[in-house]
């Protein structure tokens, strides 16, 4: 789950907290569900956490699982993994188990910026292939197909041309815009 931040126009003590569409998510698969509203906290970050938590938590993981369970229907679940230049994968991941894997048992980490997965720097070379190749097969195994990209430089001409993986019914928008739910 993302957050937007913003400060408070005329209350300079307090932030604005809103939240942002999940990771993985676009605008239709929001549409239909009543959307968490933002809030007004404290700028101090442990008052602003705790209050957040408590009025705005269970809205929001409820509104972001509704959206996600919209995401890319039907039977495969693609994730589509696509490696770097340097051949290290970034994992773009929609499924809250699918990420549970990647996170917790195989030690990817979360770009919060991309909404991506990604092994730690500290995965040297040798073992990126290794690593990368574990975690495809597990998530096979759940019953996932897993795409394989390679990234491609912008060309000095003009944009990327076609994206790497079109989802369907998102008319060729491959990247995930980050707005309010």
């Amino acid at each position: 789950m993302q957050l937007y931040v913003t400060g408070h126009p005329s209350r300079t003590a307090d932030v604005i907290v809103a939240p942002l569409l999940p990771a993985g998510t676009r605008a239709v698969h929001a549409q239909g569900i009543a959307p968490p509203r933002g809030i007004t906290v404290p700028a101090d970050p442990a008052k602003a956490a705790a209050l957040f938590r408590r009025r705005q938590l269970f809205t929001l993981r409820v509104a972001s699982m509704k959206a996600q369970s919209k995401t890319f229907p039907g039977p495969g679940m693609p994730i589509t993994v696509t490696l770097d230049p340097s051949g290290r994968p970034r994992v773009e991941v929609a499924y809250a188990r699918a990420l549970y894997e990647l996170l917790v048992k195989e030690g990817f980490l979360l770009n919060p910026a991309t909404g991506h997965c990604q092994l730690p720097a500290t995965v040297r070379r040798p073992d990126v292939g290794m690593r990368i190749t574990q975690a495809v097969h597990r998530l096979e195994r759940l019953g996932y197909t897993i795409r394989l990209a390679t990234h491609r430089a912008p060309s000095p001409s003009g944009p990327l041309g076609p994206p790497l993986h079109q989802p369907p019914g998102t008319g060729g928008q491959s990247r995930t815009p980050r707005t309010p739910i």
